[in-house]
């Protein structure tokens, strides 16, 4: 079909392209702004405050001294003020901020990759923090990092759901990190998205699903048996797409109690009807569309979606939604549920985004302008107290796989391929025109195989097997350290940075050296500063330590056989660099 369409345009003397702005379909283009909520966020990072002298050191018992010295503090951030009890006020503290580390810090996690030092002095040291979170939430980069992260939660499989609803998903996805729908909004339409119906066998899976992902919890009996009825009418099945020539796995609706003459059935809607939250029915009656008393979910109509909503509408007025909401934003950025040691953040932060009219990007500026986010790892010589509360130092997570290899490629210049979370399972979509120019168009890149172009797999097996690029059919994403990921990673960095120096292995060594030095350069400790200067900037995003110099002038003095080359120590200095843990972990 999609060959007989593509032959008709071309005698019309025009071309049908088929790629990701024809591929997107769905409920996710019915909603959103043409304007962003916010353009900027309130608040900010909080100036260095002292701990209460006096203070027990227990965070969970202030006093009327405590209360009152928190009252006294100018807090511009939502989540220092909450914590403040906890913190401070118990005459705790923080540990200091340091520019590089926390700069870095926000590098990866909203932009997704590992900044050198000179981006980090450029878009970053000496500027006010707060206007650095706001243009790193403003960027393209921020939205992918949150559609890449939904892919996840909702599980993204071509296999499973329709590719068109999968890139409608997605760009809803990108219109909630741009500010352009409100979360409750976003809840209502996923609630009865088809990438989230159709990957769930029945009403009740449906319900415990929709709990689960946005309530945070699994449903109780009572409440899982209500809200099926609302699912009740979602059928699983396949719709022939004109455009890939395909058969996909799609979403219908059946018309469920409702009578023979098209009215409503009173004796069977109880089955699609929820009286737990009020009185809420989900019948669509059925017309010229439907087949075998079932419609296409692609034929619907903008009422009829709103219809089908009501499972969103009905928990999205919720204060645990929205309280799941930002528990899940800090602990993206924290590493830990700071909802368990004190609600009163998760209320206070839940508070300001409503103020931001319901902007989730207003929870993340707060979390990333926090004394909490923002201060060191780094405990000192001493290390950390074994019982000290894990909001007085700061975060340490274990990077993404994804994050880890497109670092390395491209400090490297190196070009692996990329794998595209809308599309898991690209092989599937080669067999139509129209699927071809899907997948080209899509971060999938083809390389040459002994029978003509393919899908390049490079980038998707190292990084499945580190734990990303889930297909979310047989694997989700995972993180481990183990001895396979270890000597997976070592084996990448070892085959770009080529480390033995072997002839034509390894990128080009002037990538590895400061710009002008020759790899010939003789090797003396100036030169081996020059050479560790320019890595640890251009892959640790900071100066080196004292410790880092010493032992470099004294790899420059033992090198052997002499005289050694600034080449040579390039690319063992790049591989120490690269398979270290600051580059596992930040």
């Amino acid at each position: 079909m999609a060959l007989a369409l593509s032959m008709s345009a071309a005698g019309c003397g025009q071309k049908i392209r088929y790629g990701e702005e024809q591929a997107a379909s769905g409920p996710g283009e019915l909603v959103g702004r043409s304007d962003a909520l916010n353009l900027g966020f309130s608040g900010g990072p909080s100036p260095d405050f002292e701990p209460r002298d006096g203070g027990a050191g227990n965070p969970f018992d202030c006093d009327a001294d405590c209360r009152a010295y928190c009252e006294g503090l100018p807090f511009e951030n939502p989540i220092d003020r909450a914590i403040c009890p906890a913190l401070w006020g118990a005459g705790l503290d923080t540990r200091p901020v340091v520019p590089e580390e926390a700069c870095r810090r926000l590098f990866i996690d909203t932009r997704g990759r590992f900044p050198s030092y000179w981006e980090i002095a450029e878009a970053c040291l000496g500027r006010d923090l707060g206007e650095t979170v706001t243009e790193l939430l403003l960027s393209e980069d921020f939205v992918f990092e949150g559609q890449r992260r939904w892919a996840d939660l909702l599980g993204y499989n071509n296999v499973a759901v329709s590719v068109e609803r999968i890139y409608d998903a997605d760009k809803l996805v990108g219109k909630l990190y741009s500010g352009l729908v409100r979360f409750d909004e976003f809840v209502e339409v996923v609630s009865a998205h088809p990438v989230f119906t159709r990957r769930l066998n029945d009403a009740a899976d449906r319900a415990e699903a929709l709990f689960t992902l946005f309530v945070g919890r699994p449903p109780f009996a009572n409440e899982r048996a209500d809200m099926a009825n609302l699912y009740s009418i979602w059928n699983n099945g396949y719709h022939d797409d004109p455009m890939l020539g395909e058969r996909l796995p799609d979403a219908f609706v059946e018309h469920r109690c409702v009578g023979p003459d098209g009215s409503i059935d009173e004796d069977t809607a109880g089955t699609c009807t929820s009286v737990l939250w009020g009185f809420h029915r989900v019948i669509l009656k059925p017309d010229f569309r439907a087949k075998d008393n079932l419609t296409w979910s692609g034929n619907l109509t903008p009422k009829e979606w709103a219809i089908l909503q009501t499972p969103g509408k009905i928990i999205g007025a919720w204060p645990e939604v929205w309280e799941h909401m930002v528990s899940e934003v800090v602990r993206q950025y924290l590493g830990y549920d700071l909802a368990k040691y004190s609600p009163e953040v998760i209320k206070e932060l839940v508070e300001y985004v409503l103020e931001h009219g319901g902007d989730i990007r207003a929870a993340h500026y707060a979390v990333l302008t926090s004394s909490l986010y923002l201060q060191s790892t780094d405990c000192g010589e001493g290390g950390c107290e074994e019982d000290a509360p894990p909001w007085t130092f700061g975060p340490l997570k274990q990077t993404e796989a994804e994050q880890w290899v497109d670092s390395v490629s491209r400090l490297l210049g190196y070009e692996p391929g990329a794998c595209d979370h809308r599309i898991p399972e690209p092989d599937e979509l080669l067999e139509s025109i129209g699927g071809y120019e899907l997948v080209n168009d899509s971060r999938w890149t083809f390389r040459q195989g002994r029978n003509g172009q393919v899908v390049d797999r490079r980038y998707s097996d190292l990084v499945r097997t580190l734990g990303g690029c889930p297909d979310n059919l047989t694997s989700g994403r995972f993180k481990a350290v183990s001895i396979l990921n270890t000597a997976s990673q070592e084996a990448f960095v070892a085959e770009l940075c080529n480390p033995l120096s072997n002839d034509g292995k390894g990128v080009p060594v002037e990538v590895l050296l400061p710009h002008g030095m020759s790899e010939r350069t003789k090797l003396d400790e100036g030169v081996a500063n020059e050479v560790l200067d320019y890595q640890v900037g251009q892959f640790l995003g900071r100066l080196p330590t004292d410790a880092e110099r010493e032992m470099a002038n004294e790899s420059s003095n033992l090198c052997v056989p002499k005289p050694c080359t600034a080449g040579t120590f390039a690319r063992g200095l790049c591989f120490s660099l690269l398979s270290s843990s600051e580059m596992l972990f930040y």
